[in-house]
């Protein structure tokens, strides 16, 4: 894993030059990236992981990317991101283990994993 970070280091220095760095930052684990902010910097973001990103290894798959936002800004989601096939959500999703997104969907996730966790303790002590 450690290789892996220095691999793809550079792509994520040559991301930071097209980003407004205070309106828009970007995270990693291994080959999880991630970006927060404003979304016509996003944009910029992810369009140039697109294009760079094969350079260095780096495959992004947009139907395995999703962009959580907030219902105020969906519309504006919608149409600053069409066409790129990135999922748009107001609801939440997984990421890393964990879950972003509403009280609701944090809630559903939550009870979801009690519920299997507590299913399986049930099976281990029969």
């Amino acid at each position: 894993m450690a290789f892996y970070a220095l691999g793809v280091r550079p792509l994520t220095t040559k991301l930071s030059t097209v980003i407004d760095k205070d309106s828009c930052k970007q995270a990693w684990y291994a080959d999880d990236s991630t970006a927060v902010g404003k979304l016509v910097q996003i944009r910029k973001w992810w369009d140039e992981l697109c294009q760079q990103g094969p350079d260095y290894g780096y495959y992004p798959k947009p139907s395995k990317t999703v962009l959580i936002v907030k219902e105020d800004v969906f519309k504006s989601a919608k149409e600053i991101f069409g066409g790129t096939g990135v999922k748009i959500t107001t609801e939440g999703e997984r990421h890393l283990g964990a879950v972003i997104g509403s009280n609701a969907f944090r809630d559903k996730y939550v009870t979801e994993k009690v519920n299997k966790w507590s299913k399986t303790l049930k099976n281990l002590a029969k």
